[in-house]
């Protein structure tokens, strides 16, 4: 038996094991989990793609013979190809163009594969009429036959015995264009597993995928309409052109049985189709009625338009199979096959190239492989990988698939054969995570309440030294207190003394300024006495000048009788004697007269002095009346201050009495805080140790 080729490339830089691959995987036991990037098994592995599509990082990609395929055709080899009825979608129904293409590199002859999809179809049918086979499962799709040869082998003997519309092709190349019985034949694919189909019936020299031709014609900046259209050098097919798309062999069935469509089971897509096969392999064991003997299925949801060997992964369904239903249009069209002699013309070209004996296609069962590399594990081996996995009660088997695999009891038996770990359950990573979560928590509180311990220690140290310190402090708040307690008593004592005194000092002010008043008054009468006195003086002044004039008149007077009692001789002598003394009375008087002036002017002087000392001292009184009134009016401030002081003196008593209640009370505090410090400290020894 020889071993299967790898189709798919598995890029271990760029896989970062997420298990995604796995989840689409309808052979999931093929990918290796178990080291730090998914590997692949080829042995087990059905080729079908999806892990490519799947994969998100870039990490898988298809292998084909496109390289060699191109260095045949540089080194003038000769080569013929074959072209899928899927290269009408994927190359936007320019499949004529990419004849032209492929003719233009050096490839000698193309040939449609959908003409090999009508004999495929011929031998379905002459099974069927012949044999009526209780079951007969279709099988163009080659990732479907290698998953029957390895994990269904039960269903070998009902896999279809002819072969593949591509081995159909390559059988009627061989056997009906003897001219190109030598060149090397190759298959422009959507499929990667058609490698295998290859090897195994030993057809086909290379397997190009549309995606390899469709990827270089981009890199080369290569349109393909800039080809001719080339038709096809074998007949045109009619309806199989619909072999693609899932369905097609019903339809084309349809054509040479009305109504057979009834009898075929139409279905695609993973992971419908493995579990499709288990229910069928049940029902045969059980022998139970099939509603449908004749299985038309393909691994591709969306059929061959849409595999892992196209560039279709983005277009829509109606995209992709409007592209065939118009090719179908055209082709019946073609044919005229409705009416009867296209009908006849289709069938004899048909019957022109179907022989019974080149189209069968033998199968070999891989069961062995597979059961080589997995093996069964007994369910007390389960039980113990289940414990490992932290899998005890019936909540922990979640079946959540994130390991990829669809049971908990797959992932299981994947890591009994050693191609997963139990780290890449989504379970136990919950479990672990808790568990580490737990254990850093533990020793994070555990190095906290040490830490916290030693500060907590430390601080409640510190505080009982705080505590010593208020306890003295409250002791001297105390004494504080009752010093300040005597001293404010003392400072109201002497506040009311102070008060007493301010009382009778108003009655002394009240009473210097009645005084002062009357002085005042007294002060007013004598300058205004003082200033009459100062008139009259004038007076006085006045009348000793006048004195002094007449005084001077009188001696002149008696100077002239002197003169004329001289003249009068001894007549006038008495008369001058008379004269002569009233002479000295004048003198005299006129000398008293100044004196009196003298004594007046200086008598004057001093009334005026005291008349301006009378008016300054009137004016000092005035302003002492004033600082009287002012006195008063502070010493009435400074009462009403001191009687407030008073007050204020009795609301600190008050505040003071409250004081040495609070500081008794602190005391007490303080004393209960220095037994609660001594008591936690100690339970904090306690915990940290």
């Amino acid at each position: 038996m020889e071993e299967l080729k790898p189709v798919i490339f598995v890029d271990p830089e760029k896989c970062v094991n997420c298990h995604r691959c796995i989840a689409v995987c309808p052979a999931k036991f093929c990918n290796d989990g178990s080291g730090d990037y998914i590997k692949l098994n080829e042995q087990l592995c059905i080729g079908c793609g999806a892990c490519i599509e799947a994969c998100a990082h870039d990490a898988r990609k298809g292998l084909d013979d496109f390289a060699p395929f191109m260095d045949a055709l540089k080194n003038g080899e000769n080569v013929l190809a074959i072209v899928a009825p899927a290269a009408a979608a994927n190359f936007r129904g320019k499949d004529l163009e990419l004849n032209g293409f492929l003719k233009s590199i050096g490839v000698k002859a193309v040939f449609d594969v959908s003409f090999g999809a009508e004999l495929t179809t011929k031998s379905y049918i002459e099974d069927i009429k012949k044999k009526e086979p209780r079951l007969m499962i279709s099988q163009p799709c080659p990732a479907l036959v290698t998953y029957i040869e390895l994990y269904h082998n039960d269903l070998l003997p009902y896999l279809a015995t002819a072969d593949s519309p591509m081995a159909h092709t390559f059988a009627m190349i061989r056997h009906f264009y003897p001219q190109y019985k030598d060149y090397k034949l190759a298959a422009i694919s959507p499929c990667f597993a058609k490698r295998r189909e290859f090897d195994e019936n030993g057809l086909g020299d290379f397997n190009v995928s549309m995606k390899s031709i469709s990827d270089y014609l981009k890199e080369n900046e290569i349109s393909l309409s800039t080809f001719p259209r080339v038709k096809y050098d074998n007949p045109p097919a009619e309806r199989a052109v619909l072999y693609s798309t899932p369905g097609g062999l019903m339809r084309t069935a349809e054509r040479f049985i009305p109504g057979i469509a009834n009898k075929i089971r139409k279905i695609e897509g993973q992971p419908k189709m493995a579990e499709y096969f288990h229910e069928l392999s049940d029902a045969i064991k059980d022998k139970k009625q099939l509603s449908c003997p004749v299985v038309d299925c393909l691994n591709c949801e969306r059929g061959c338009n849409c595999g892992a060997g196209t560039v279709n992964q983005s277009l829509s369904l109606d995209e992709l199979e409007t592209f065939i239903e118009n090719r179908m249009k055209d082709r019946i069209n073609s044919w005229k096959s409705k009416t009867y002699f296209g009908r006849r013309k289709l069938d004899k070209t048909i019957d022109k190239f179907w022989r019974e004996d080149i189209y069968r296609r033998k199968y070999v069962d891989r069961s062995e492989v597979y059961h080589s590399f997995i093996k069964i594990p007994s369910e007390a081996e389960l039980n113990d990988i289940f414990e490992q996995m932290g899998k005890r009660e019936k909540k922990d088997f979640l079946d959540c698939g994130a390991c990829g695999y669809s049971s908990c009891r797959e992932m299981a038996v994947a890591i009994y054969n050693g191609i997963n770990k139990k780290e890449n359950c989504h379970h136990y990573l919950m479990n672990e995570n808790v568990k580490v979560h737990e254990r850093i928590l533990s020793e994070k509180i555990k190095e906290t309440i040490k830490e916290v311990s030693n500060v907590s220690v430390t601080k409640l140290e510190e505080n009982e030294t705080n505590v010593d310190s208020l306890v003295n402090q409250t002791k001297a708040m105390r004494e504080i207190v009752e010093d300040s307690s005597s001293a404010v008593e003392e400072m109201i004592s002497n506040i009311n003394s102070i008060t007493s005194t301010l009382q009778k000092t108003s009655g002394a002010v009240q009473e210097l300024e009645n005084a002062t008043s009357i002085g005042n008054t007294n002060l007013l009468d004598v300058t205004k006495l003082v200033g009459n006195i100062e008139q009259d003086s004038q007076g006085l002044v006045e009348m000793s000048k006048m004195i002094q004039s007449i005084a001077s008149q009188t001696n002149l007077l008696a100077m002239n009788a002197a003169i004329e009692a001289a003249h009068a001789g001894n007549a006038g002598a008495g008369f001058a004697v008379v004269a002569d003394e009233i002479r000295k009375l004048a003198e005299s008087s006129s000398v008293q007269a100044k004196n009196i002036h003298k004594v007046l002017d200086e008598i004057k002087k001093s009334i005026d002095m005291a008349y301006a000392k009378t008016r300054t001292t009137q004016s000092e009184f005035a302003e002492i009346v004033r600082l009287s009134d002012t006195v008063k009016q502070q010493e009435a401030t400074v009462l009403h201050a001191v009687t407030e002081e008073n007050q204020g003196g009795t609301l600190v008593l008050e505040s003071i009495a409250k004081l040495k209640e609070s500081e008794q009370a602190v005391a007490v505090a303080a004393d209960n805080l220095m037994k609660g410090t001594m008591l936690i400290k100690q339970n904090i020894r306690e915990l940290a140790e």
